[in-house]
């Protein structure tokens, strides 16, 4: 009862603490999606989601930058392209938990799934493709005609742009959990070292990262209701050479395709991704350009681009302290 009462919430109100496994509902962050994950619908975005017939060639397929044995990344510091010679313009982000936003890409430019997968569809560097040219080799195959019509029989053209959208953000939705060695020690189902209490109790205080990274995502998911998303101007430079730093030139949210990101504060602005699995999914950064969390924290520690004398006006990390 308390499930149907609350379906329409992004949290569990219910929930025995905030890093419980149902606190937050990965259904309400599908937007435009109806509440609906069964095994047959999530089974086909899998199967579609590593199937590279959704590229122009056959030979792209989404965990081709999203690979499961990386944290659903691809180890680069920006994505192989289309043609396997240059690269996309930033880094893969891990797909882990990636359902709990409001909005999607670095630059937020996408309010849901639907256009995320869009843009990958079209984008002449990523898939090179249209939905006419997949649906019509989709349409071909008599496994794919038959899953579509199982998982969508109330729909009149089973294999469509919404169905194919609708399955692959079904899939998408199961990559989520809060079960990590953290997770049950916080919750008081394990115990844990000093070290990790200690790293815990820095991250969220002196260092400071729990005020961009919030609890439970990690990410730039809002509390208290967990309905935006949030992104930081951090003056991330072109390398990991701080010793001379150069901004890097991508401008963030503010060379968004959404005319009213279009103002001077989104400069160099991009969203605040998970800390989660952090480990998996090196290289660090929109742009890659750190390749170790050292780096990272070198950064950091530096106050990001402001603190390394770079003319970052609008720069929202404080020069905080060495830690």
């Amino acid at each position: 009862m308390c499930e149907t009462r609350f379906k329409n919430y992004s949290l569990n109100y219910y929930a025995r603490n905030i890093f419980a496994n149902d606190f937050l509902d990965p259904s309400y962050y599908l937007h435009d999606y109806k509440n609906e994950d069964s095994s047959q619908v999530v089974e086909l975005g899998k199967m579609l989601f590593f199937d590279p017939i959704l590229s122009q060639n056959n030979e792209r397929s989404c965990a081709s930058c999203h690979n499961p044995q990386k944290g659903f990344t691809d180890g680069q510091a920006k994505s192989i392209a289309f043609n396997f010679e240059e690269t996309v313009s930033r880094n893969s982000p891990t797909l882990l938990n990636a359902i709990y936003a409001d909005k999607f890409f670095h630059d937020l430019r996408s309010e849901n799934l639907s256009g995320q997968i869009e843009h990958v569809i079209f984008n002449e560097k990523e898939f090179k493709t249209d939905y006419l040219e997949i649906i019509n080799k989709l349409s071909k195959s008599e496994e794919y005609v038959n899953r579509f019509k199982k998982s969508f029989p109330d729909q009149k053209a089973p294999i469509s742009k919404f169905t194919l959208s609708r399955a692959l953000a079904n899939y998408v939705k199961t990559l989520t959990g809060f079960d990590s060695e953290f997770d049950q020690a916080i919750r008081q189902e394990k115990e844990t070292s000093e070290e990790v209490i200690k790293g815990f109790n820095l991250f969220m205080g002196k260092a400071n990262c729990g005020t961009c990274h919030f609890a439970p995502t990690f990410s730039g998911l809002v509390p208290l209701i967990y309905k935006e998303t949030e992104s930081e101007v951090l003056g991330v430079t072109e390398t990991s050479n701080f010793e001379t730093p150069v901004l890097d030139s991508d401008l963030g949210r503010f060379w968004s395709t959404v005319i009213r990101e279009k103002v001077s504060f989104y400069k160099n602005s991009f969203k605040t991704a998970t800390v989660r699995n952090v480990k998996l999914i090196a290289p660090y950064m929109h742009n890659g350009a750190y390749n170790t969390l050292d780096e990272v924290l070198t950064f950091y520690n530096k106050g990001g681009g402001a603190g390394m004398g770079l003319d970052i006006s609008h720069q929202t990390l404080g020069q905080i302290h060495s830690i």
